[in-house]
């Protein structure tokens, strides 16, 4: 069984870097290249353990439930968990949904 991780888009976590960042280097400036490493760092891990894969927000077509997207585009299938984390606001925890796919969309009906 796979885990997909969503995960807030690129954007908002290389907000959240550049914010952390300030708070423990002051004037000590975020480059592009730090936001990339983080970013490579976070995709690498996900590759180190078999079957877990990080899916960013934005990947998805933006529709309503993201668990269908995962079946549709990602080969999502039963069985497989499902952990969304939302966007931080502030300096508040993110948000945590955690699920199960339950069934499998069939072809037929995809294409209805």
């Amino acid at each position: 069984m796979a885990t997909f991780f969503v995960i807030p888009p690129r954007e908002c976590l290389e907000q959240a870097i550049v914010e952390f960042v300030a708070r423990v280097l002051p004037s000590v400036p975020t480059s592009p290249a730090v936001l990339e490493a983080f970013l490579g760092a976070l995709e690498l891990e996900a590759n180190r353990k078999e079957d877990v894969y990080f899916i960013h927000r934005e990947d998805l077509g933006g529709f309503d439930d993201p668990v269908r997207e995962l079946i549709e585009a990602f080969g999502a299938e039963t069985g497989d968990k499902v952990v969304e984390i939302g966007a931080t606001v502030s300096h508040r925890v993110a948000t945590l949904r955690r699920c199960t796919v339950r069934e499998r969309v069939s072809e037929k009906a995809v294409n209805r």
